[in-house]
């Protein structure tokens, strides 16, 4: 008897900690598809996902013309945080007050009124000179709802976010984790992301003198009661991670990392500016002297995987 009560106790502990570990977010990461986005502002190309503000945008490596692709897109260059596609949103906009783009989704379950959530999803900052998105702002976040919303009847902006960040992200060659934690006070059905505040409470900074548009790209979203699920690394083992140093570099970088076999250089439109060096050591220094100024990528081989790493050469 004591046998079977420890087996189902056993049971019941298993069969919490594998909800706990779900997910609550559908298509996390943008992967399943409706359809190949053929252009820009085709968020409802992605399983689940909609716009709940103005004309939201994907981008899926399958894309052919290059509008809507991964990494090269008509707002810039970025390989996805995990798998090969991605959301984006303008978050500022110069020529229009709260001008703001916003994607949302239905949860897989109602969430429990009085129960802690955890939330993590990545952001980039999106640069490219030619269309003026080469500004950032703060207040990018999420805010859960009991009802969903859409472009013809977009979400307010009220000011309120459940989890947000005050922080302006300027970086556009790594993807930065926003996240947080909050009490269900309701039984929220729906998660929206953007920037939920008005432009008079909101800060933002221009890094050119002809930027306009603060845009984000947005991967990997995770809801759970689990703070460790929502809060580890995905797909990435400490053993294997490749580090590039100095950055930004001048005269030379520094590859590091373990069962390196290769590295190579490319520009941002993915042509070889440096060939295939062969690698057998844990640390590799890189000649990029030549180089003319700008942003390169490092894809290191290894024995497990391959990596891409941005870099900046002044």
């Amino acid at each position: 008897m004591k046998k079977y009560i420890l087996l189902i106790t056993i049971y019941c502990f298993l069969i919490q900690t594998s909800e706990a570990q779900i997910n609550l977010v559908p298509n996390p990461s943008f992967e399943d598809t409706v359809a190949c986005p053929t252009n820009v502002m085709m968020i409802d190309s992605t399983v689940g996902w909609s716009s709940y503000r103005l004309s939201p945008d994907y981008f899926n490596s399958c894309n052919q013309n290059g509008h809507a692709g991964v990494p090269a897109n008509d707002w810039g260059y970025q390989y996805a945080k995990t798998g090969d596609a991605y959301a984006g949103i303008v978050t500022y906009a110069k020529f229009a007050t709260d001008f703001r783009e916003m994607i949302g989704i239905q949860l897989l379950q109602a969430l429990t009124v009085g129960q802690k959530y955890y939330l993590s999803f990545y952001v980039n900052n999106s640069r490219d000179s030619s269309s003026h998105y080469n500004a950032a702002s703060n207040k990018m976040g999420a805010k859960f709802l009991t009802t969903a919303y859409s472009q013809a009847s977009p979400i307010p902006i009220d000011n309120f976010a459940h989890i947000y960040s005050d922080s302006i992200i300027t970086d556009s060659i790594n993807w930065i984790k926003i996240s947080g934690s909050f009490i269900a006070n309701l039984a929220y059905q729906y998660l929206a992301i953007g920037n939920f505040f008005s432009d008079s409470t909101c800060t933002h900074i221009l890094l050119d003198s002809l930027a306009s548009v603060a845009y984000y790209y947005i991967d990997d979203v995770k809801l759970s009661t689990d703070s460790d699920f929502v809060n580890s690394i995905h797909a990435i083992d400490n053993i294997d991670l490749v580090q590039i140093f100095p950055n930004p570099a001048r005269d030379w970088i520094v590859v590091e990392g373990r069962n390196i076999t290769s590295i190579e250089v490319f520009d941002l439109c993915g042509k070889l500016i440096i060939p295939k060096i062969t690698v057998s050591s844990f640390k590799t220094q890189v000649d990029i002297s030549t180089l003319s100024y700008g942003v390169y990528i490092v894809k290191t081989n290894t024995s497990i995987d391959t990596y891409r790493n941005k870099f900046i050469h002044f």
